[in-house]
């Protein structure tokens, strides 16, 4: 298993920032907000309303210290006019060396190409880091916005997943994967 430790200073481009969650920053109590505000379209954070936003920045913090966590590791996504966060980047190993990506916007900040510039900042990253061959995204072929956001982040489409049996899922996955020379 590959350990990520998280980036002492975040990570940052000219649009967002990218920071491990804290509970010192706020972080739990915008999770609540959220959930209080009814923000939750698109279930772009993990687990909520079924947790609370302490658990939930406990569960992510546990991941970066590469304790047991039901998410993973993730960062929260912000940008410099909002002084709480705007979305979620969601990382979990899928096998040795393969890193697996989620990401969320919360919908007052979605059709800017946050999600897009905070998968693709996140990504490189994730690329960069020793033992690391490949980040890939699994998006459900219904998932239009999703697709977008992955190909705009540089993704390319590597192959098509069945529903896996007794799942009770309707349509494909579509499997992407970050192809770095073109980001």
């Amino acid at each position: 298993m590959t350990v990520l430790t998280a980036p002492a200073a975040g990570l940052t481009d000219s649009v967002v920032t990218l920071r491990p969650p804290s509970p010192d920053a706020g972080d739990a109590a915008t999770v609540d907000k959220y959930v209080q505000d009814q923000q939750l379209d698109g279930a772009w954070l993990p687990d909520v309303p079924l947790v609370t936003g302490a658990q939930l920045v406990a569960d992510w913090t546990d991941g970066w210290a590469a304790r047991p966590s039901r998410n993973g590791p993730a960062f929260v996504v912000t940008v410099s006019e909002q002084s709480h966060f705007i979305g979620v980047v969601g990382l979990n190993e899928r096998d040795e060396g393969v890193v697996a990506i989620s990401y969320g916007i919360a919908p007052r900040w979605r059709g800017r190409g946050l999600a897009s510039q905070a998968v693709r900042l996140g990504s490189r990253w994730i690329a960069s880091q020793s033992g690391i061959h490949r980040v890939e995204a699994r998006i459900s072929q219904d998932n239009r916005a999703g697709e977008r956001v992955a190909v705009n982040a540089g993704f390319e489409l590597a192959e098509t997943i069945p529903p896996a049996r007794d799942t009770g899922q309707a349509t494909d996955d579509l499997l992407y994967v970050f192809a770095q020379s073109s980001s």
